[in-house]
């Protein structure tokens, strides 16, 4: 048997395992709670499903959108898309992601990566035009254990607050190893209110109750000269 169908075998079995054991929460999230909560968002991309936007190329499409959003989705290394539409690292060359996400400048907001995996630990940090954030998990179940590992699914989130708006955020992260099979992704902005609307009532420093004192203690010794001098 060859080499390649070998490493095909293995592919296929692998990918049997991972869709038996989580085949129940395939393309849809299981964490109850939005990272964003009620926020109304200005900018957003997902992906539930992941295709190949062309039969050569490293980037993916959403095969059925949910969310008109306008962002693009890269991937390299050795992935292959599943049975399930999952992106999946089946050698032992771990996955790198790269997103991008179309927004708007003039104002300050918060920015959120969600994504989903399945099989072996995803990456704990991620990067947003080279900041670095780490992961925050709000899902996880262990389905067992693989190349002595354990085999789970996750759901997590990075937050980068405050970020002057950009025309384009460049997402980045690298998966922790190999077998690591990425379920859902979604990338989000939140606006922040404008700063200049927040009007706050300045605190006099310490040197204006200075000068209020001593002026209050001229009138008092004016007021008492005049009642002195009062006949």
């Amino acid at each position: 048997m060859s080499l390649s169908i070998k490493l095909s075998t293995i592919a296929l079995a692998l990918n049997a395992v991972l869709c038996s054991s989580a085949y129940a929460t395939m393309d849809q999230w299981d964490s109850t709670s939005l990272p964003w909560g009620t926020s109304i968002l200005a900018q957003q991309a997902e992906w539930n499903e992941f295709a190949w936007t062309s039969s050569s190329g490293n980037t993916y499409r959403d095969a059925t959108p949910d969310i008109s959003g306008a962002g693009t989705l890269s991937a390299t290394g050795t992935p292959i898309i599943t049975s399930t539409s999952n992106i999946y690292s089946w050698q032992e060359n771990p996955t790198s992601y790269g997103v991008t996400l179309a927004g708007s400048t003039g104002s300050f907001f918060d920015v959120y990566l969600r994504a989903a995996t399945l099989g072996l630990a995803p990456s704990t940090t991620a990067y947003l035009n080279g900041v670095a954030a780490t992961a925050v998990q709000t899902y996880f179940f262990q389905n067992g254990t693989q190349f002595g590992q354990v085999d789970a699914e996750h759901e997590f989130y990075y937050k980068w607050s405050n970020v002057s708006g950009a025309s384009l955020y460049n997402f980045s992260w690298n998966d922790l190893t190999a077998h690591t099979s990425l379920d859902q992704l979604a990338v989000a902005t939140v606006q922040l209110p404008n700063a200049a609307a927040i009007v706050t009532s300045p605190v006099p420093e310490p040197e204006t109750y200075a000068m209020m004192l001593a002026g209050l203690c001229l009138m008092g010794f004016v007021a008492k000269r005049r009642t002195k001098n009062t006949p």
